[in-house]
């Protein structure tokens, strides 16, 4: 007689053999290995594949950069120009005043132009002029009508010379047209000795050019072909076609690189566009490779991670997909009553072992219905979670040396000509400051002597009209003898009484607070027309001030590839910046203080690697002359080493995404298995205890159609047939035989 009980009954649930493809442990395991490879080919292609570069890329940037800043500072102050002729002469309008008046009160206000004419368009006949001869045959003003030309280039004896128009209203000719003339000069900035920055023309004439003189045919070919593809390229809407590219190299292995930028902006009505200017920066490379700091890192990186991926897929097979398979199987053995005399065989740890024991026990229950209840099962041990973990450590093991080449290696080596580069271009953004002050203050001068007796009204109407053609003022007012306002436009005055008033120029109207007032002051007394410098003694009297606004200052300190920019005053106090800052803080980079001693009256880089991550930091003065040059001001920058386009650079980056991959790998597939095994496996296996300690009313639902979802289904099958012994059971007292185990109906 068999003591095999009957099969248990299927009722809802289906006999499935298979496990699908899908589902369950094996596709995040197989997932995990593919990807890992595939991880492991990337870093071997792009770390360990890659190659020195014998012209890094951040050179070839430095003199796009160069071009670039070049470029605005060209097309701002061609702009200026045409904005302050148009404005000059726009005072007449109500007032016209005689041609010879009217060119020397420019004159008195401005000292930008070689030579100013006024003429009449429809004639040419010349009504005034001054200072250099303005060239003017050759050009067709007879269409002109109630808009003046747009600048122009045009041949002469002294040079090409750029020509800005703007009409004018006279007493006896009614509107003519007032012409200045002025050299396209390139913005007074240094240049290291082998570079050269040059402005051409469309047809590619050289207008100015600053530093070497290109001599080689070679040479030339590489601006030529710069500016051919300036010419070419079509930016977007508000935006310049700029690049770079380098020369084929010479016999000695050296070669030119160039840095090109279009000075008109595409679209709206830029004065500059019309030109068709482009300016180019190029100098020598040596063609000598740099170096890499690993150069066998990607392929060694490549070869422990292949070696981890196999190691991790078998580990995972073994730990948690065999015993998985190997529990399903058993289940399966017990639902359909074969062999229950044999006990069951599964896996002895984690929660796949603590199932198996649970089943060991519903089969000796399935063969003795009166056996009692399983004891409370002991204390848990980590369970699936720790061969998970364990394979996120040995990932983590891998990646995190590749996370921590972040470019911050001190002896990353940075090229001498980026190094010159970061010099030139912080001397071109404290020339853009300079500029712009200067520019301030002579608006104010052109302006104070038609404020000279005005009423308060006119006063009003004169500085409305003047803030709103430009966007550098926050303020504009007058005060008086005894420093009382007299007419106001914009923000509300940030200083007035008799402390406000003083010389003219350029200066800081408080040295603490919640933001710098920069502002320019200008005495509303007519100057003499010999005055060559500001800041002269002057009597006192009324005088007009205007603020320059803070984000205007920290705009013109905003450029790609710069790094951090600081405007400081005298005593390295912070005024601007094109980041967030802490007015009349201290300068945030210690380490640039020194650095700001040797930069008093020349431009000074230097790469400093103490004290912090490894950064290229540059120091330039205001300079020029007047009051500006008096303040005492400095621009800074700092430009982490780590975001410079050098090769050992581009390495770590690789290196570093390498290592990011590889986590996010794992991340992916481990919590996968977690998820959709670790945490239903936690769960069937507190439901398999409860089972086989006498709890025959939980349902045991599968979640998955999965082997944990095909073992949940046979312990529920278990239940059912241990459900339906249960009125076979007898009741057992203290004096009670044991019952007999019934006989199954296939052994009768």
């Amino acid at each position: 007689m068999s003591t095999a009980p009957n099969p248990p009954r299927q009722h809802r649930y289906r006999r499935r053999a298979d496990m699908p493809l899908l589902g369950g442990i094996r596709p995040p395991i197989a997932l995990l290995l593919v990807l890992l490879l595939a991880v492991a080919a990337i870093t071997a292609l792009a770390v360990g594949g890659l190659r020195v570069d014998d012209t890094p890329q951040a050179v070839r940037e430095s003199h796009q950069y160069a071009a670039e800043d070049t470029a605005a500072s060209l097309r701002a102050g061609l702009h200026e120009s045409a904005t302050d002729l148009r404005r000059a002469a726009a005072r007449y309008d109500a007032a016209p005043a005689e041609p010879a008046a009217v060119l020397s009160a420019l004159g008195q206000a401005y000292h930008k132009w070689r030579g100013t004419a006024v003429v009449r368009p429809d004639t040419g006949r010349l009504l005034a002029a001054r200072g250099e001869t303005v060239p003017l045959a050759g050009l067709d003003l007879s269409r002109v009508t109630d808009t003046a030309p747009a600048p122009v280039l045009v041949p002469s004896a002294a040079g090409t010379r750029l020509l800005t128009f703007a009409l004018v209203a006279t007493k006896a000719d009614g509107r003519a047209l007032l012409v200045a003339s002025d050299n396209l000069r390139l913005p007074g900035i240094a240049t290291r000795k082998e570079q050269t920055i040059q402005v051409l023309d469309a047809a590619g004439a050289v207008l100015d050019s600053t530093g070497a003189e290109l001599g080689a045919e070679a040479d030339r070919a590489v601006v030529t072909g710069a500016r051919e593809r300036a010419a070419r390229e079509r930016p977007a809407p508000g935006g310049t076609a700029a690049g770079s590219l380098a020369g084929s190299p010479d016999a000695k292995g050296v070669r030119r690189v160039a840095g090109y930028a279009a000075v008109g902006a595409a679209g709206g009505h830029d004065p500059a566009a019309p030109l068709g200017l482009t300016v180019v920066s190029t100098s020598t490379v040596d063609g000598k490779p740099g170096s890499l700091r690993h150069p066998a890192l990607g392929l060694a990186a490549a070869g422990a991670l292949l070696a981890l991926a196999l190691l991790l897929a078998w580990y995972l097979s073994r730990s948690l997909q065999r015993p998985l398979l190997r529990l399903f199987l058993e289940s399966r053995r017990l639902t359909r009553g074969e062999r229950l005399d044999l006990p069951v065989r599964g896996p002895k740890r984690r929660e796949a072992g603590r199932i198996a024991r649970a089943l060991e026990e519903l089969r000796l229950q399935l063969l003795d219905p009166a056996r009692p209840p399983a004891p409370a099962a002991p204390k848990r041990r980590p369970g699936t979670a720790l061969p998970l973990a364990l394979c996120a450590v040995l990932v983590l093991g891998w990646s995190g040396p590749l996370l921590f080449l972040g470019g911050n290696d001190p002896t990353v080596r940075v090229p001498t000509q980026v190094v010159a580069g970061q010099r030139d271009r912080t001397d071109t953004a404290a020339d853009r400051i300079r500029q712009a002050l200067n520019e301030g203050y002579a608006d104010l001068r052109s302006l104070a002597p038609e404020l000279a007796g005005a009423s308060v009204g006119k006063a009003d109407a004169l500085l409305r009209a003047t803030l709103t053609e430009h966007d550098r003022y926050r303020a504009l007012y007058v005060l008086g003898a005894n420093g009382e306002v007299l007419a106001h436009a914009g923000d509300a005055p940030h200083r007035t009484g008799p402390q406000a008033l003083g010389p003219s120029g350029v200066l800081l109207l408080n040295s603490s607070g919640r933001e710098p007032r920069i502002a320019a002051r200008a005495a509303l007394t007519a100057a003499p027309a010999d005055a060559e410098s500001e800041g002269a003694a002057e009597p006192p009297g009324p005088v007009l001030i205007g603020e320059f606004k803070t984000d205007f200052l920290s705009g013109l300190l905003v450029r790609p590839g710069l790094g951090r920019v600081w405007l400081v005053d005298d005593r390295q106090r912070v005024l601007a910046a094109n980041e967030g800052y802490s007015s009349f803080g201290e300068l945030p980079e210690g380490r640039a203080r020194a650095l700001l001693a040797e930069a008093r009256k020349s431009a000074a880089a230097e790469v400093l690697r103490g004290g912090g991550d490894p950064a290229l930091f540059a120091a330039a003065p205001l300079g020029g002359n007047g009051s500006v040059a008096k303040l005492g001001w400095s621009v800074v920058t700092a430009h982490p080493v780590a975001w410079l386009h050098l090769d050992e650079n581009r390495a770590d980056r690789r290196a570093v995404l390498a290592g990011m991959l590889g986590l996010a790998a794992a991340a992916l597939c481990l919590g996968w298995l977690f998820i959709a095994v670790g945490l239903p496996l936690r769960r069937l296996a507190a439901s398999a205890e409860a089972l086989a300690a006498g709890d025959r009313r939980t349902v045991l639902y599968p979640v998955h159609h999965d082997e944990v979802g095909a073992v949940a289904r046979s312990l529920e099958l278990i239940r059912q047939e241990l459900v339906r012994q249960e009125p076979a059971r007898p009741r057992r007292t203290a004096t009670a035989a044991p019952a007999s185990v019934p006989v199954p109906a296939h052994a009768r």
